[in-house]
């Protein structure tokens, strides 16, 4: 699984790298046999919050997208993970209901 954290203009630390790799890895081995790969961004958002963005490569040609925002930078991550999980339940769901 590839995952990349960065950060504009912020610094991400070791233990929120942890946090992101062990939420998405969760993720990716509930939903899926196969590895996906994965972007996240923080930054800084209006007065003073912190910003994520999540754009995930699942499989060919589907990419989930994910924004959150919150004070700290785990809760805005916290908020975009559990939107990219909202949107693979929609599509794992849309998947069975096909076949």
């Amino acid at each position: 699984m590839d995952i990349r954290v960065s950060g504009h203009q912020v610094d991400t630390g070791e233990a929120l790298r942890q946090h992101v790799n062990e939420r998405l890895q969760g993720l990716a081995e509930k939903y899926f046999s196969r590895s996906i790969s994965a972007q996240v961004t923080f930054g800084h958002g209006p007065h003073g919050s912190f910003s994520c963005d999540i754009v995930a490569h699942v499989m060919q040609g589907v990419i989930l997208k994910g924004h959150g925002q919150g004070n700290e930078a785990h809760p805005a991550f916290d908020q975009s993970a559990d939107r990219i999980e909202k949107q693979l339940r929609r599509y794992m769901r849309r998947l069975k209901d096909r076949h």
